[in-house]
């Protein structure tokens, strides 16, 4: 039956109505159920369909899955006349699942999409223009992780994305909080409710969150059960909360099951520098993923905010000052051929002045992710030596330690070269010892960044391998030069039939990929020579040297041999 004239007229006009003054690529209508009811613009080059085959049709069909939930929970919480700007949505085809646990997307093909609901409440069409946010790399890191249950940003993820949405906030003279939220455990709702259920509740709270957040790519998994998300001050911690069990209740979940908390942190009155947001963010954002929510100080957001950025600042200026007026030591400590125990290089190892171990001060930096600056300044005093060395007529061999923040870090890497390309031909000379103090998050960008280290004429060396559980992948997806063993299986080597077997497995792969090993923690003469029948290439322990200031002048033939068995003496205090 053919519309009458009078409603057609008056569709025309309600549609003229939601897109006007619109500057968007596509503007379409939608039902509740988000049935592609009108489309028009530039449909097929920018979603890649043609306007018959997306009418008709709901336009969840083409999005990634959370971002399909997430269009459907912006439309059922827009009233009669509301509007949802600046919307952020995936295209279905363009992500791919990784793991069990994220989806990473490899080329984001990104819509911006902008909401106006219909003013008649019985009525429920909806005006949606979309710009194209064309093939989108996230600035920091490439590729973007999601969760793959609930969409959300991982957690190596969140403190970049919400330091850009505090600091945005605040150059538009708003206020910025950010909300961190705890409920119940998956085992407990996979226990209740089922895997498959449970998933679908997590993807709607999901949506929920990114929905509050200042930016859908500013709210974040941050562990099992709990959550941040970046917002403005208009919100606070029970909205949030609130939203939480209304999800549960659609799903029959009681609010005492689900047992969402929260407490939300207002940066409005905190006096911080914007190139400071970052740290405190990465401090918090830390400590909450590793304890729980009840754990936090009661006292007051704001309170709370204060004390932990004066106690962070505190030590970010007192550890810039070590830096700054140069307050740090270098001690160099031999890696040695273990066939005539000659040295091959050098580490370089830090030391404060006052004669403190370095390693808390370390662990803080990469907490609060300036380590890349403690990185540099060791990486210029080597560089510097190494020059030094030069004039003398000396080819001297450092390595430095390069944080797995700092090799991720594409400000660090850019200020390293300046300071690298300095060396000229004889960059050969500064070994990069990639540490792993913090975990690898995003594998294929530190690859890119070791094959750039290593075409520019670095060695590049994978340290404390077999410490953790990701050498392996690290292995089979970086190239490196030399793997450092860990010196825990060192210990032990001339004891332990398991030791001397792991040790050999990873000989094994080593030579078939060409890679040189170094033993770390070398202190007695029957684990010497445990290594050297064993095959391992080089050595680093007090049985060469202990870590010193100075570095032994070699021989008259060039070769300086190390340790007590050639009768050297031993000069490292």
């Amino acid at each position: 039956m053919a519309v009458p004239t009078t409603d057609r007229l008056r569709e025309e006009r309600d549609r003229f109505v939601g897109f006007a003054f619109s500057n968007a690529d596509i503007l379409l209508e939608l039902d509740e159920s988000s049935k592609v009811l009108w489309a028009g613009g530039a449909v097929k080059s920018i979603l890649g369909v043609d306007n018959a085959d997306l009418t008709g049709k709901p336009f969840t069909n083409i999005l990634a899955t959370a971002d399909a939930i997430l269009l459907k929970a912006a439309l059922r919480n827009l009233g009669p006349g509301q509007r949802r700007r600046d919307l952020n949505l995936v295209l279905m085809d363009e992500t791919q699942s990784v793991g069990a646990d994220s989806t990473v997307p490899q080329k984001r093909h990104v819509v911006s999409v902008c909401i106006n609901r219909s003013l008649k409440k019985d009525w429920p069409h909806y005006f949606m223009t979309i710009v194209n946010a064309a093939y989108n790399a996230i600035p920091h890191s490439g590729a973007r992780r999601r969760d793959r249950v609930t969409g959300l940003a991982e957690a190596v993820e969140f403190t970049y994305a919400a330091t850009h949405a505090v600091q945005e906030a605040r150059k538009s003279g708003k206020s910025a909080c950010l909300t961190l939220l705890e409920i119940c455990e998956t085992e407990e709702l996979n226990r209740v409710m089922g895997p498959e259920r449970a998933e679908a509740l997590l993807a709607e709270i999901g949506a929920q969150l990114k929905l509050h957040a200042i930016d859908n790519e500013s709210a974040a998994k941050l562990g099992d059960g709990k959550f941040g998300v970046t917002h403005l001050e208009g919100t606070d911690t029970a909205t949030i909360v609130n939203a939480i069990n209304q999800v549960g209740d659609a799903f029959a979940l009681p609010a005492e099951t689900i047992h969402a908390t929260g407490k939300t942190i207002s940066f409005s009155g905190a006096s911080l520098a914007d190139e400071d947001v970052e740290s405190i963010l990465s401090y918090v954002v830390g400590k909450f993923s590793n304890e729980s929510i009840k754990n936090f100080d009661a006292n007051a957001a704001d309170q709370y905010l204060k004390r932990m950025t004066a106690e962070v600042l505190s030590r970010v200026v007192a550890m810039r000052d070590l830096i700054h007026e140069h307050r740090i030591n270098l001690h160099f400590q031999p890696i040695v051929y273990l066939a005539d125990r000659s040295a091959h290089h050098y580490e370089v190892l830090l030391r404060f002045e006052d004669g403190r171990s370095p390693f808390a001060d370390v662990m803080f930096a990469e907490e609060i992710n300036i380590v890349h600056e403690l990185d540099l300044a060791v990486t210029h005093g080597a560089i510097a030596r190494i020059q030094q060395s030069e004039s003398k007529g000396q080819e001297l061999r450092l390595a430095v330690n390069m944080s797995a923040r700092s090799l991720l870090n594409d400000n660090f890497l850019g200020m390293f070269e300046q300071l690298a390309v300095k060396m000229g031909k004889n960059r050969n000379r500064l070994i990069i010892e990639i540490t792993e103090s913090a975990k690898l998050d995003d594998l294929p960008k530190a690859a890119r960044a070791v094959d750039l280290l290593r075409g520019a004429g670095h060695l590049v060396c994978l340290d404390d391998f077999g410490a953790g559980a990701s050498s392996l992948p690290y292995l089979q997806q970086l190239q490196v030069d030399f793997v450092k063993i860990d010196g825990a299986y060192i210990k032990s080597i001339t004891e332990s039939i398991r030791e001397r077997a792991i040790v050999q497995g990873v000989l094994t792969t080593c030579r078939c990929l060409n890679i040189k090993t170094v033993a770390e923690m070398v202190e007695k003469e029957d684990q010497h020579k445990c290594l050297l029948d064993l095959g391992v290439d080089l050595g680093q322990g007090w049985l060469y040297g202990r870590p010193a200031p100075e570095i032994p002048i070699a021989t008259g033939n060039g070769i300086n041999r190390l340790g007590k068995r050639q009768g050297v003496k031993e000069t490292w205090g």
